[in-house]
């Protein structure tokens, strides 16, 4: 069917396809449960030669809005190009054919663009697989939080968002901007980086717009497959285009986007070496040599050690030094064991003080900035009433000698200082080196005054490094930061702050929640009020797609203490309704809940001692709980086994739930991958007792299948039943009874972006730790 006889829809949803029969029924069909409805979707058949073309078939023969186009094999690129000639909205969207929107996408993006006038609008991304689904690195840092009518020439990180399916663009915005797809993979950056200079403002929104699938044990896709040649020399023309059109159009982005991409691109171009044969190599060389003569010296000196030898072996076409160095990083990583010189320190490299190479020393020297201490808060937990810590101090491969002293402290936003007791604990790093970089904090929040956030600091000083850092988080998502707790008469709580890490401490709030109870077909909510309550409140529920419901509350009696309680029932399938039912990951969808009294409009905490609820419908399970921050939130989720309480019993992990029926009778499984073709399950054994499961985890087991399958032995294993093999997940609100983890124990829980379960294994430390 041709645009001439389609009818007129305000968005055109182009997507191109190849050989994606496994994928493409799940992206059309979040592309038909979209709330937003007047869109067309224009499938480009890309000469695929599976089932793909027969999966497009059915979806235009049963909905109008789909289409196919059909031409011979042309490219990704090309293929879009058809698809925008072949549309006819005023608004234009890509997706990839293997990838996933969820169903308020394009409702949120095309209300944002109607109150902002602005010429397109971005959203954030989400990588998932089979297993889980977590934050793309890609979109972390631009899409970290809302901004509407900004432009690149303001916000400047904007100048590394590199993909276009996560956008909804002006069509004449489009055209008058000269804007297409060119012919060659990495097609999408010199368009997307086009586009965001080329506006007059654009629209940037944190909440994920888009699903980036990664398949199971690796990729398979374009972006992966960087070996081939053409794959090569396509990359580095893409650069190119790159870096000519912000030298040309956009210096203020020069240095942020050359600095981006040489990270990734000439690595991946030394790294292609070793697949080729020795007379291919002049061309891979040419390429590097190219690339690099767009790079001013001051970026190249910016990177470490590891990188700059890169660079300098690339330069100068060493071929056999950078196959070494290859094999290297297979086995090491970037790091490398350090000397000390009168000078600084050195990494000692393949080719340090080696004089056939030839590299000069200096390129293997740590600069003053590589020397920059980091400390990363990695968990938090109460112990009675004080609260410990765990923070992970590092100055890249730099091991803190026995002699390194630490001084630690919180300070109040006014400067004031309260001492903080801490312990080292060594831990084991490569090249049989040992940190003795862990620190395990001790804090009394008794001794913190103020309704206020307390930093927490630390120092560092030894003959290499004298410092002062603020502990910080990693920043993924996946840290897990235990409640508020009534300490006194406030409430304290260790966590995230603005830059940083440390303990919130707060005057009893006016208002919270106590608890919730699962009524079947609705939540009941109950709180309190201190003090004296409005004659008036409500709570709003607002979904990712910015729709809000309002909840009147039912305000009670003040009691003898001066606390009013009040309550209300939510029903359950309301929040089902909005919350992505039919999304095949395994993500948490919120439902932000914010009280509104006398024109206010504030978060609400949970008490200390609140416990949450779970309810189940239609396969989904909505979950009143809190959020890493200690604000209630309403989530749905897939129903899927809960672990509540978790503990050591000699190197066996064991876990604890309810549906212990459901699982016993699918088993529960350890999956990791040693290869990327082929998973390893590592079957557990599930008992039911009284309708409660456990799960034993021998540790010993799976490092027996670690050695017999060559994986690595701090590889990440996930938790999962046995016969779906999907998630088994942690209760948020019950998380502080999961064990932390102690030196002798022979793996670690990890929580993943929603709630999904992970376990490494611990190596031991050297014996002389």
């Amino acid at each position: 069917m041709s645009a001439e006889g389609a009818s007129r829809a305000a968005l055109s949803i182009v997507i191109p396809f190849h050989n994606v029969e496994p994928f493409l029924q799940t992206c059309l069909e979040s592309l038909r449960a979209q709330t937003f409805s007047d869109f067309e979707v224009v499938m480009v058949d890309d000469a695929s030669t599976d089932g793909s073309a027969r999966v497009a078939d059915r979806f235009a023969s049963s909905d109008p809005r789909f289409r196919v186009v059909t031409t011979e094999k042309v490219g990704v690129g090309e293929a879009r190009n058809i698809g925008i000639r072949e549309s006819t909205g005023d608004l234009l969207a890509f997706v990839d054919a293997d990838d996933y929107v969820p169903e308020y996408a394009y409702q949120l993006m095309t209300d944002t663009l109607e109150r902002s006038g602005s010429d397109f609008v971005a959203g954030n991304a989400r990588r998932f697989d089979s297993v889980s689904v977590w934050q793309s690195w890609s979109h972390r840092r631009p899409f970290v939080t809302t901004r509407i009518a900004t432009h690149c020439s303001r916000t400047h990180i904007l100048g590394i968002d590199r993909y276009i399916w996560n956008k909804v663009y002006r069509r004449d915005f489009w055209d008058s901007a000269g804007l297409s797809y060119p012919d060659m993979l990495y097609e999408d950056y010199p368009v997307a980086l086009a586009a965001h200079i080329r506006a007059r403002q654009v629209d940037i929104l944190a909440d994920p717009v888009y699903y980036w699938r990664q398949r199971d044990g690796g990729e398979a896709s374009i972006t992966q497959s960087h070996w081939n040649l053409d794959n090569l020399g396509d990359r580095v023309r893409s650069a190119e285009m790159l870096f000519e059109m912000v030298d040309e159009n956009a210096p203020y982005l020069a240095d942020l986007v050359k600095s981006h991409l040489t990270a990734t691109d000439v690595q991946v171009l030394a790294r292609s070496i070793e697949d080729h044969p020795a007379e291919e190599s002049g061309r891979i060389f040419d390429l590097a040599e190219r690339y690099l003569a767009h790079i001013d010296e001051a970026i190249l000196n910016r990177q470490g050690p590891f990188e700059r030898l890169v660079f300098d072996l690339l330069k100068r076409r060493q071929r056999d030094a950078l196959t070494s160095l290859t094999r290297y990083r297979a086995e090491n990583g970037t790091l490398a064991p350090l000397a000390r010189r009168k000078d600084g320190w050195y990494a000692k490299l393949p080719s340090f003080e080696d004089a056939t190479v030839g590299v000069p020393d200096s390129v293997f020297r740590l600069a003053p900035a590589y020397m920059k201490a980091k400390a990363v808060a990695t968990e938090a937990w109460w112990s009675g009433s004080r609260v410990v810590v765990r923070v992970n101090i590092g100055v890249n491969t730099l091991p803190f000698a026995p002699r390194t002293r630490f001084k630690v402290w919180l300070e109040s936003p006014a400067g004031a200082r309260v001492p903080v007791d801490h312990v080292t604990r060594p831990r084991a790093i490569p090249f049989g080196q040992v940190d003795r970089s862990t620190l395990e904090l001790n804090i009394d929040p008794s001794r913190l005054t103020g309704d206020r956030q307390w930093r927490l600091m630390i120092s560092i000083r030894n003959r290499d490094v004298r410092d002062v850092i603020q502990v910080t988080t990693s920043g993924d998502g996946r840290e897990r930061w235990q409640g508020w707790r009534r300490i006194g008469n406030r409430w304290c709580r260790p966590g995230r702050l603005p830059g940083g890490f440390g303990v919130t401490v707060r005057d009893l709030p006016d208002a919270w929640v106590d608890h919730t109870t699962d009524l079947g077909d609705e939540i009941e909510i109950r709180g309190a009020f201190r003090g004296a309550a409005p004659e008036h409140a409500e709570l709003t529920l607002t979904d990712r797609s910015g729709s809000v419901v309002t909840h009147p509350l039912t305000i009670g009696e003040r009691g003898d203490r001066g606390i009013t309680p009040w309550r209300l029932t939510v029903p359950v399938e309301a929040v089902l309704e909005k919350s992505g039912l039919d999304m095949p990951m395994e993500e948490i969808v919120p439902t932000r809940v914010k009280l509104v009294r006398k024109g206010r409009t504030s978060q609400l905490p949970v008490h200390p001692d609140f416990l949450g609820s779970r309810s189940l419908m239609k396969g989904r399970a909505v979950n009143a709980t809190r959020d890493p921050n200690g604000s209630f939130v309403i989530t749905a989720t897939p129903d899927r086994p809960v672990v509540h309480d978790a503990w050591w019993q000699g190197e066996e992990l064991v876990l604890r739930g309810p549906d212990g029926p459901r699982l016993e009778g699918t088993g529960a499984v350890l999956r990791t991958w040693p290869t990327p073709e082929k998973p390893l399950d590592v079957p557990l054994t599930v008992t039911d007792r009284d309708g409660v499961f456990l799960i034993t985890v021998p540790t010993g087991a799976l490092r027996t299948a670690v050695i017999g399958h060559g994986a690595c032995e701090t590889s990440r294993w996930s938790l999962l039943d046995g016969r779906e093999h999907k998630p088994i997940v942690v209760a948020r609100e019950l998380s502080e009874r999961v064990p932390q983890p102690l030196a002798a124990e022979a793996a670690k829980l990890e929580f993943g972006w929603s709630d999904e379960i992970h376990l490494r294994l611990t190596p031991a430390p050297p014996a002389d730790a």
